[in-house]
């Protein structure tokens, strides 16, 4: 039995999520109440997103073990991926009663206040994850979300750190160190958490963006240009992408490009007065000077 349990949370440890419900459910054919099989197989439903069926076995465990804080906190897992937010703090405040110290109940909760804008409460809560389980690597990324919230980028930083000491393959915490360097002007230390980001999750478009703004902002135009491209190949309808592929290729003199990126972006948002000034200006550099004043006025007529 030992052995098969074992087996089972190592499965579970390497995402094969359906070998971990196979390997319980035998064990389940001689122990029908062996809750650790009951509580992989819950969680395993949960990592491949069968709501119902997690709640199902979660409920068991509970008949089970009433108590089971665990079980408890991931019910309301449960509720808050159906987006039933009152159901999940409940149930995450019912994991507390019985271990007011239990780290991913803290978390959970003080993410769920942070969203819901009681930020200094949140912050309260995932100061305390952090405190009663300083090695939970998603706590301190969760304590770095929090921090950036109330704008404490110093404090931010300092918890992404340790997010990504604890475990460097979490792409959330890398991104956001990115960010925070980002929006503090440090672009060149701002270059390797954004590339990390990628590495671990390449199909992030928001991260090909932020890299190739900060890539623009270093002068290095044409890496700038691909990270912004792959931005948009993964996600074509943001016009902040098309304006930002625009200056990058004006930058590079790119004039007929620069302009089917620009009027790309004002397609995508029309009131965006600063892209119908640059397309005006790239217009009159085209000597394409009654458009160009047609741009120019909208511009002003918008701002």
């Amino acid at each position: 039995m030992e052995a098969n349990i074992e087996i089972a949370q190592l499965l579970f440890k390497q995402n094969k999520y359906q070998e971990t419900i196979d390997t319980c459910n035998q064990i389940l054919t001689t122990d029908n109440n062996s809750i650790e099989a009951i509580k992989l197989i819950a969680k395993s439903f949960l990592a491949i997103r069968k709501i119902d069926d997690a709640r199902l076995f979660l409920n068991k465990a509970l008949k089970i073990n009433p108590d089971d804080y665990e079980v408890i906190k991931d019910l309301g897992n449960t509720y808050q991926a159906f987006g039933d937010i009152n159901n999940a703090k409940k149930h995450y405040q019912k994991a507390l009663t019985i271990n007011s110290n239990y780290a991913p109940a803290l978390t959970n909760l003080g993410l769920l206040e942070l969203n819901t804008g009681n930020k200094k409460e949140a912050l309260s809560l995932l100061i305390k994850a952090t405190e009663s389980d300083p090695l939970l690597a998603p706590t301190w990324g969760n304590l770095a979300n929090g921090y950036y919230q109330l704008k404490k980028p110093a404090e931010a930083a300092e918890a992404c750190r340790k997010s990504i000491e604890l475990n460097p393959n979490l792409f959330n915490s890398h991104f956001l160190l990115g960010n925070i360097l980002l929006g503090q002007k440090k672009l060149q230390e701002a270059v390797e958490p954004l590339r990390k980001t990628i590495e671990l999750k390449p199909d992030f478009f928001q991260a090909h963006l932020n890299l190739g703004a900060v890539l623009k902002d270093l002068g290095q135009l044409q890496e700038a240009e691909i990270s912004t491209r792959k931005s948009i190949e993964l996600n074509p309808n943001l016009f902040n992408s098309h304006f930002l592929l625009g200056t990058i290729l004006l930058g590079q003199k790119k004039l007929q490009e620069a302009e089917l990126s620009y009027r790309k972006a004002i397609e995508l948002k029309p009131d965006f007065a600063e892209a119908h000034s640059n397309l005006g200006n790239i217009l009159s550099d085209l000597n394409k000077l009654q458009d160009a004043e047609l741009s120019y006025r909208k511009a002003i007529e918008l701002k």
